[in-house]
């Protein structure tokens, strides 16, 4: 056991060979799911001939040899195709996964009691396609074995948070699902929007969160956190930025990644963006509200000339060169949500080894740089072949001791129980700090 705070991790991110072998020799595997993704990613189909071969499947012995045929489809070695590549990689997981209320049980308490944190929190999130009653199903059975587990591994603890499907009104039943098992659980303590950003804005989650923080006065509380400036490949960063900007204001407790706020000067510098002309237009009409608030920085003129190129585009895609004018614009931009949100003591969740596999860099400097609240954590550990324990070694490697052991308090100042009680006085959720 060691004293680290682990606040953002996947659970089914955290498997070893042997629970995907298990998952692999339980039920006959779903090839058609990694067989799809791995095209979409690489433009071929993979090669699985190997894992029969290996009897990787067949055979309850699992060599180091088979382990590292297993890695081969499932860890994400290189930066090459970004959040494709990792998708891929998960996809290989989910193929051989069901998700009913045994497998949960078993790979949960599996995971569980090989944690080495102090304390863990760990996200799920069920497919879009299954109905109310499944969803309630699989999420009552895990919370049970979270219940169960947390006893067993005192003084550790391990914590849930569910991740909501982005899509309405998946999110909003499966939440009314999540708040009722909640109340007879000490486990589940938040939820979470994760998965792929494009195509879903958070402005359209505006009245939901605003209903969740409701909710959390009157009842017992679940943290928010949200996935956000991750994955932009759809649009400018400027509109990254916005929905980064947006999320903050609706109030969510911690945001994760917004690797979007580091895309400072020298990553922008003459490069051309491409969005779609709606997004365009929901940037350049955010900019005049801003200037309706009294930021005098933005050039009117020069929005105004831009929303008249685009009368007679709809949902056509925008080269947008960031140079001149343009380039001024965002960098304010930038400079502002930088300070609204170092005014609004935003929390952010940085994963440095899934950013850099995923980004190609890690924000994380930038984000300590400029005075933000940052905790850290291992994303999905087995996919991206990482710890936390590395994770702040690598924050020692680049940033000193000092600030590795600031973040360090972070992350247990940060955690989802810490905060229900700061701000929803929660006394059943406090938690010892002193482990």
């Amino acid at each position: 056991m060691n004293d680290l705070y682990e606040l953002h991790t996947h659970l089914y991110g955290c498997l070893t060979e042997e629970d995907i072998q298990w998952l692999g020799r339980r039920k006959q595997p779903r090839w058609e799911i990694y067989k799809n993704s791995f095209l979409n990613t690489y433009s071929y189909e993979p090669d699985l001939s190997i894992l029969k071969t290996y009897q990787i499947f067949s055979n309850e012995f699992l060599t180091e040899e088979k382990k590292q045929i297993l890695k081969k489809f499932y860890v994400m070695d290189s930066t090459k195709y970004g959040f494709l590549e990792f998708q891929t990689c998960f996809d290989f997981i989910i193929s051989l996964s069901y998700t009913d209320p045994e497998e949960l049980r078993e790979i949960s308490k599996n995971i569980i009691l090989r944690q080495k944190e102090i304390y863990t929190e760990y996200r799920m999130m069920f497919s879009p396609k299954i109905s109310p009653y499944e969803f309630s199903e699989k999420l009552k059975a895990l919370v049970e074995i979270f219940d169960i587990m947390e006893k067993q591994i005192y003084p550790k603890q391990a914590k849930l948070i569910i991740s909501l499907n982005r899509e309405n009104p998946l999110y909003e039943w499966q939440y009314e699902i999540v708040k009722k098992i909640q109340n007879s659980s000490d486990a589940l303590i938040g939820i979470d929007f994760a998965g792929k950003e494009e195509g879903f804005p958070p402005k359209e989650k505006k009245e939901f969160i605003k209903k969740v923080l409701n909710d959390n006065k009157r009842n017992k509380p679940l943290l928010i956190t949200y996935h956000v400036g991750e994955s932009f490949s759809d649009k400018t960063p400027a509109s990254a930025v916005r929905w980064i900007l947006e999320t903050v204001k609706m109030g969510v407790h911690r945001i994760a990644h917004a690797v979007a706020l580091a895309y400072t000067e020298e990553r922008i510098q003459n490069k051309v963006f491409y969005e779609i002309s709606v997004e365009r237009k929901d940037q350049l009409e955010f900019f005049l509200s801003l200037y309706e608030t009294g930021e005098r920085w933005i050039d009117t003129d020069y929005i105004q000339k831009q929303k008249k190129n685009l009368e007679y585009q709809n949902f056509s895609l925008i080269q947008v060169p960031y140079e001149g004018k343009e380039k001024k614009l965002y960098l304010n931009f930038l400079e502002y949500t930088i300070d609204v949100i170092k005014k609004n003591n935003t929390i952010i969740e940085s994963c440095p080894t899934s950013n850099i596999r995923i980004c190609g860099f890690s924000p994380l400097k930038f984000f300590v740089d400029s005075g933000l609240n940052v905790c850290l954590g291992a994303d999905d550990p087995s996919i991206l072949d990482t710890t936390l324990e590395k994770e702040f070694e690598y924050v020692k490697s680049i940033l000193g001791s000092e600030t590795a052991e600031l973040i360090k308090k972070n992350n247990q100042e940060f955690c989802g129980v810490q905060l229900l009680k700061k701000f929803y006085n929660t006394p059943q959720n406090s938690i010892n700090l002193s482990f």
